[in-house]
């Protein structure tokens, strides 16, 4: 702790609280109750973790006081009756000589700077810390000075998290008008739409199916004509290879015939504009589920094995990677997955309303899919247009009206596969994708301003705090009562009390000793 001011003074924080005694008190979070006549304060990240009917549980102490979370290092500052959660908190009443309020801004302040031991405790070492003693005028000054400053500070925060909030809700309306056809209503006037013969252009070179330098656009029925036949040539010439080959290996698979969507299906789906169609996923790309190899089946290097985990939100997760003999390439060839491919976590698909879904990394080497992950393959249309429709409230809903009733949300890689997807002309794909990224960049530069000015906003509270802790928030005021003298009456006053008890206690004894 740094010089402190000279009429100021050091004590332990132990001895500035009174650590209240919750034993029989604690509730279990199973006993939470959503509404209740009395709220339990944990040591959870909420203010207030549930409630509680039970007046029994209530906290006998004087209020305010302190809730210190032993494992998370959470603080609360509680001014109104509470029953105690199950565990890991510590109710610290302050002593009558701390303003209550400066004392909890201090205990935040340490708590702040405590090494973090994980889930260990952590109130043996808070309690051992020193802290500043100001005396009693200046302590109401320094909380009077604090709260100015983070009332102003709060409100800041307060319009930063707000504008954070309406930038998310304009990410989904952009995506919600890409993929409804508004955000290119110009673009597309601009041009015809025409049912294209199918078979009149080739497939074969992705790079040319997505320039659409062409004025002429394409309907999706021509789109997926096209896909379909281009699925069964491919499909007749693997089988040819495989023929030739000696029917060596697994025989090719001929391309699944899928329903269209049906009128009832279509009915709760956005209304899509001329030339636009719904697909089912399937229709556009090749499904894969992954195998559930077993844990004997690894080895500490060879082919990488992607497992769940590997999934992360937008991005692949690289870590714990565990491996395959490479024999395993051929054996267990229909699980096989290449860069670029899309994969999805099938449990837990959607956390926090953000898709569970990235792409298979550029750069990475063939790997083989483990179960509850599905890959997306063969991507016949744009695929940063199809990837940008994932992150879509409507994909979200899709697949959530789609998960089994379990204990934790589940997809079947057979429901993904029906999942309504909106297609449109490739030059349109290209050109929404295009507007997508175009605005999403400046949403990212904003996001990216929003949280660098709120990570700065809590390095000007610690600094406050900071400032408090070490006297130079308010001036010293020569005329104040030095922690000193306040510390020397409350010792005298504590020994005056000792010594009542003690007078008061000898008769009882010589009575006693008498009977």
């Amino acid at each position: 702790m740094s010089k402190l001011p000279k009429s100021w003074a050091a004590i332990a924080l132990s001895d500035a609280v009174i650590n209240i005694t919750i034993t029989d008190k604690k509730i279990p979070q199973k006993e939470y109750l959503s509404e209740g006549a009395y709220p339990v304060f944990d040591q959870g990240q909420d203010y207030i973790g549930g409630y509680s009917d039970k007046k029994e549980k209530l906290v006998d102490c004087e209020l305010p006081v302190i809730v210190f979370g032993d494992h998370t290092r959470v603080i609360k500052f509680v001014n109104q009756p509470f029953a105690p959660g199950a565990d890991g908190i510590k109710v610290l009443q302050p002593q009558h000589f701390y303003n209550p309020r400066l004392l909890e801004y201090f205990t935040r302040h340490i708590a702040t700077h405590l090494t973090n031991h994980g889930y260990a405790r952590h109130y043996q070492h808070l309690v051992k810390s020193i802290i500043p003693l100001p005396p009693t005028n200046e302590q109401h000054r320094i909380v009077a000075k604090i709260e100015e400053l983070f009332s102003e500070l709060d409100k800041g925060i307060e319009n930063l998290k707000t504008a954070r909030a309406q930038l998310k809700v304009y990410r989904q309306t952009l995506l919600k008008h890409a993929f409804e056809g508004k955000l290119t209503a110009q673009w597309r006037a601009e041009r015809s739409v025409t049912p294209a013969k199918a078979g009149v252009q080739p497939l074969n070179d992705m790079d040319s199916r997505l320039r659409g330098n062409d004025k002429t656009l394409e309907t999706a029925d021509a789109l997926l004509k096209r896909i379909q036949q281009e699925r069964a040539q491919r499909y007749q010439q693997q089988l040819a290879d495989w023929e030739a080959a000696g029917k060596q290996g697994s025989k090719p698979k001929a391309p699944k015939p899928l329903l269209p969507l049906t009128a009832e299906e279509l009915a709760v789906l956005p209304e899509l504009p001329e030339g636009w169609g719904w697909v089912r996923l399937a229709s556009i790309v090749t499904v894969l589920s992954g195998y559930a190899f077993k844990s004997s089946d690894f080895v500490s290097a060879g082919v990488p094995v992607v497992k769940i985990a590997n999934v992360g939100y937008s991005e692949f997760v690289d870590k714990d990677q565990e491996f395959l003999d490479s024999s395993f390439l051929q054996t267990h060839d229909d699980f096989r997955i290449a860069p670029d491919d899309f994969l999805l976590a099938l449990t837990r698909p959607i956390t926090n309303n953000r898709t569970k879904v990235c792409r298979y990394p550029k750069d990475a080497s063939l790997a083989l899919l483990n179960q509850r992950v599905s890959a997306m393959k063969d991507v016949e249309i744009n695929p940063d247009f199809l990837y940008s429709y994932f992150g879509t409230s409507l994909f979200k809903e899709s697949i959530r009206s789609k998960f089994s009733e379990t204990l934790q949300p589940n997809l079947s890689p057979k429901d993904l596969e029906a999942c309504p997807i909106p297609i449109c002309a490739l030059a349109e794909q290209a050109q929404i994708f295009s507007e997508i990224e175009s605005r999403l960049s400046e949403v990212d530069q904003l996001e990216l301003t929003i949280t660098t000015s709120l990570q700065q906003a809590e390095a000007l509270r610690q600094s406050i705090l900071k400032k408090a802790f070490s006297g130079q928030l308010v001036p010293q005021d020569p005329h104040d009562e030095p922690a000193s003298a306040l510390l020397a009456r409350i010792r005298a006053e504590r020994a005056t009390v000792a010594k009542s008890a003690t007078v008061a206690a000898k008769p009882r004894k010589v009575a006693e000793e008498k009977a």
